[in-house]
Parts: C-alpha cells; sequence; structure tokens
C-alpha cells in the first residue's frame, strides 16, 4: 500500500464555494450546530443501519444506509461537491447523463473485451483518504476533516451514502488519468463505472498483457502488465482476482451486464426470468410467486416492485417502444393495474393516430370542400398548410378511422407566406397522438417520410411516401425541403417526417401538375411561432 502522502503529491487547486471556506460557513449551510456536530463526530456509527441486498449467485451486498438527519446532511454536501467534481470522460457512474447504457455504449463495436473489477471499492476509500483529497483541493483543513467525518463511518466510505459517489470520482481521478493514459498508448478504449472497469479495442488487446493475450474467459491478474496493476495500487486499490474476464470476437462480450456484440443490449437470461415471473404470477398468483421470489433469491421486496424495477430497466435498454419491452409491460400491467407501467406508442401507432383529414367550406365561389391533411405537434397543436383552411367560413377535422365523427375547429394563427396555420380545437386527448419536432440538420440525400390524405375517400389509409431530400432551398426568407416523392393534392399540411420519425417540415405543394416537389422546413414554424 503507498503511502497516504503520495495520493496527493500535487495539490488541484479548484474554486471553493463559500460553504466550504470556514467551519462557520459549512456549519451555517448545513443549519448544524456545535452540538449537533459533536455528536456525529462520536457517535455516527449510531445512526447508520446496515443491511444485505442480493448480488446474485448468492452472493449479498451490504448496504450502510444513515438515517434522515445525517443523509440529509451528505445529500447537502454532495451539491455542494458537484461544482468542484469534474470527471474524466471515460466515467460512467454517478455522472449527470451517463448510465451503465452509455458505458456500455462506449464499447459497441469492440471485438475484444477485457472486465475488470476494484475489490471492496468504496471500503478501500478511508476516512484519511477523503480529508485529504478536500484539503487537496484547497477546502480548509478544519472543514476537510469535517466533511470526512460526516461522510464516513467506521474510517471508509460506507456504500449506501448519497456523498460517496460523488467522492469516489473525485478519489479516482488520478487513477482514471492514468489508465486512460495506459489505453491510449495501448490503443484501445477504456471507461469505468463505479468499479467497474473495461477495456475494448477491434483488436486484440495484446499490449495490455506480459505475454500473450489469455483465451476467453476468467484468467489471473497476474498476466496484466505490471504498469496497469501498478495504477491500481498506486491509487490505494487493487483488482478483484475473481472478476477478471478476457472475451475476443468469437465469444460473448458484456460491459457492465450487457451484451455488446451487436447492439447494446440485455442478456436473454434476464429477459427469460421475468418471462418466468410473469408466468408464475399470471397461473399460481401474486402471493405464491412472492413466496417463490423470496425462497429462490431471498428478496424481501414485494413482487410488483421488484418485475417493475426489472421490466423498466429492460425498456431503458432496449427503448420504451421495443415490442419485448412493450409484451413485458403489457402483461406487467394486465396483472398490476394500479401500478402501471408507461409503454409509449410506436413511430408506426403516432402515425396512425397523429394525422387527420382537415375539410372545410368556403364561400359561394367554391364549390363543395376543400380537404387537406392536418398533424398532432408537441409544443405546438394541431398544424396544417394556410391554404388548406384559406377562406374557410367552417372547418371540421376527423380521424380517417371515424370519418363520422368530425370536430369542428378554428383557425388560432395563419402565415399565408410561410403556408402555415395552427388550429384551435377540442378534440380529447386520448383521440390522438403528437409528433416530436426533428432535432436533425437536415442535409441532402437523407431520407424523408411524407404522410396525408390525397383524394381522400371513405375506406381510405393514410398515405406513406419516402424519397431523399434533393435540395434545401430558401425561398421568400422561407426555408424549404425539395423533396422526391410527389406531394399530391390532399398531402398539403401532412408532416414530413425524418429518419427519426420526428417532424421535419410541413407538406407544401407538389403532385404530378408540378415539377418540384416542396415542404416548408419546421424551423419555419417555430421561428413564426417564437417570433423569431
Amino acid at each position: 500500500m503507498p503511502s497516504f502522502a503520495s495520493f496527493f503529491v500535487t495539490p488541484v487547486r479548484v474554486s471553493v464555494p463559500n460553504e466550504l471556506t470556514s467551519e462557520a460557513e459549512l456549519l451555517k449551510f448545513l443549519a448544524l450546530s456545535t452540538a449537533e456536530l459533536k455528536k456525529i463526530w462520536w457517535f455516527r456509527g449510531r445512526m447508520y443501519q446496515k443491511f444485505e441486498i442480493s448480488k446474485g449467485e448468492g452472493k449479498k451486498r451490504v448496504i450502510s444506509a444513515p438515517d434522515h438527519r445525517l443523509k440529509m446532511l451528505q445529500t447537502k454536501i454532495a451539491s455542494s461537491l458537484t461544482p468542484i467534481c469534474r470527471p474524466r470522460n471515460p466515467v460512467h457512474g454517478f455522472v449527470d447523463g451517463r448510465s451503465v447504457k452509455t458505458n456500455a455504449t462506449a464499447h459497441r463495436r469492440s471485438k475484444f473485451v477485457m472486465n475488470l473489477d476494484i475489490e471492496g471499492f468504496f471500503s478501500a476509500i478511508t476516512e484519511g483518504r477523503v480529508s485529504g483529497l478536500m484539503s487537496a483541493l484547497g477546502i480548509d483543513s478544519r472543514v476537510a476533516e469535517i466533511l470526512a467525518r460526516i461522510c464516513c463511518n467506521e474510517g471508509v466510505l460506507p456504500q449506501g451514502a448519497p456523498s460517496s459517489p460523488i467522492i469516489s470520482n473525485m478519489i479516482c481521478f488520478r487513477m482514471d488519468k492514468e489508465l486512460q493514459t495506459i489505453a491510449k498508448e495501448s490503443r484501445c478504449i477504456y471507461t469505468r463505472y463505479a468499479d467497474d472497469i473495461t477495456f475494448s479495442s477491434y483488436q486484440p488487446l495484446t499490449l495490455l498483457f506480459e505475454g500473450p493475450t489469455p483465451p476467453a474467459g476468467k484468467f489471473s491478474p497476474e498476466l496484466l502488465k505490471d504498469r496497469l496493476r501498478g495504477a491500481f495500487r498506486s491509487n490505494g486499490f487493487a483488482i478483484n482476482p475473481q472478476k477478471v474476464h478476457y472475451a475476443d470476437k468469437y465469444s460473448r462480450r458484456t460491459v457492465t451486464g450487457l451484451k455488446i456484440n451487436e447492439l447494446v443490449n440485455v442478456d436473454r437470461k434476464f429477459v427469460r426470468n421475468i418471462r418466468a415471473a410473469l408466468f408464475v404470477t399470471e397461473k399460481q398468483g401474486a402471493t405464491s410467486a412472492q413466496k417463490i421470489l423470496k425462497d429462490k433469491y431471498g428478496r424481501e421486496a414485494a413482487l410488483a416492485s421488484h418485475l417493475r424495477g426489472r421490466i423498466s430497466w429492460v425498456g431503458h435498454i432496449k427503448g420504451p417502444s421495443d415490442p419485448i419491452f412493450r409484451g413485458l409491460a403489457l402483461r406487467y400491467n394486465k396483472l398490476f393495474p394500479s401500478e402501471k407501467l408507461e409503454i409509449l406508442p410506436t413511430i408506426f401507432e403516432i402515425r396512425e393516430r397523429a394525422v387527420w383529414v382537415v375539410e372545410h367550406w368556403g364561400d359561394t365561389t367554391t364549390e363543395g370542400s376543400v380537404q387537406g391533411t392536418a398533424f398532432f405537434l408537441k409544443s405546438v397543436g394541431l398544424v396544417t398548410a394556410s391554404h388548406c383552411v384559406e377562406g374557410a367560413t367552417e372547418i371540421e377535422i376527423y380521424h380517417p378511422s371515424k370519418p363520422s365523427n368530425k370536430f369542428k375547429v378554428t383557425v388560432a394563427k395563419n402565415d399565408t407566406h410561410r403556408d402555415l396555420a395552427v388550429l384551435t380545437h377540442e378534440i380529447p386527448a386520448t383521440e390522438y397522438y403528437e409528433f416530436d419536432i426533428s432535432k436533425r440538420t437536415l442535409k441532402v440525400g437523407d431520407i424523408t417520410t411524407a404522410l396525408g390524405f390525397p383524394s381522400f375517400g371513405a375506406g381510405d389509409k393514410i398515405n406513406v411516401r419516402s424519397g431523399p431530400i434533393t435540395s434545401l432551398p430558401t425561398k421568400s426568407a422561407v426555408p424549404m425541403i425539395e423533396v422526391t416523392q410527389k406531394l399530391s393534392q390532399g398531402m398539403s399540411g401532412g408532416p414530413l417526417l425524418d429518419e427519426d420519425g420526428a417532424v421535419a417540415g410541413i407538406n407544401h405543394k407538389g403532385g404530378p401538375g408540378e415539377a418540384r416537389d416542396f415542404a416548408v422546413h419546421v424551423k419555419a414554424l417555430t421561428d413564426w411561432l417564437s417570433g423569431a
């Protein structure tokens, strides 16, 4: 074990928040009296509750959960440390906007993967190291001592305290730099999620080993280069010899529990276990399933919460529109109707219910009705083309599946120059879905999909026409999108979708009688509504 001083050879000065500049400021920030601080100082061990949770394979993880008051203090300390915590790019654990999924995604194209684990991660971070870290950052030594005392228990960083994640990332700052340098020199990718370390490359990870790379599977950490093992030792950590794994292009590759062989995905066994639990619940009832859960896994969690968490995890990794997630969620919702999971519609379902037919009757010079397309757009409302409602005295809108169920609408905003209109309606929210606004930067060659109802008649379905963008002109200061698909009469006012299924434009003009087909860029709509 290296000397304590070696952890902080080069102090790193940061802009220290005012609440960490002195003991008085810290106590004021925490709303903590001197008497209460003294109590925490000497009796903090009594403020924790220890319990075990299952890690799988019969193993247990010990959690030290602070009581309400101590937890509140640690949460405030964590918020104060956030501005001065600067995790490096490879760090994905306990960082806003990053997750297990982003950690695995970083290695998605790799054919060779090595996973390491830090042994006793939180318990390896001692109270002295925490205090030394704070002092090295330029925090007053007395304040550093108090912070360490409040955030540690039994001389180490407790797993279960809200301040432990951010402090552990700060402690690992130097180690992350060293491992990142080793990865760069070895031409591979490095990431860390808490105590899970991953190196990967499209080529064998030869430069990380003293000799030839081991066969796929577990191997001894002694095979690793001494410099790599030394990066852990010099930072007060040790590699867990039971969790060292190497995978090649012919074997199953996982990163933080997610498969990365093709796409980042959930393990099949994980999904099968959920299906088995749902099946038992459906056939034998929740009481029997709860008993099996406890007997087999030793888990006290309520069955509904257990299943909900696991199914939500599948949705997080695979996406809320994934058919596997939707199938599991539908079965769960049927079993536990009072604790339903939200099931988002697929892009095809959104298409079917977000695009409607708009008809209007004008003055006496107009024979019959004029028909076009309208659609629902998030944060905007019901959108169509201005010329679809031009001169209208009465406007109706209906979904093609229910042509007799018509709703009267009025024009809320109209811009004939941009050929855009927003309609006011009283259609129940349960009757329609809304599209998102595209966030893509469109370019020539991108594939778009135009939706609408050309020459709509009873029994017709939504018309879907796809094609590439051929130009992005600006006409009379209005940004346009030229496409190859024919935007026939009746499709005007409908959405032009990008490859993500979000609205990139509003169908403007085209068809057999037109040489070119255009949609108004959605930017023209957002700029108009924002007054830009």
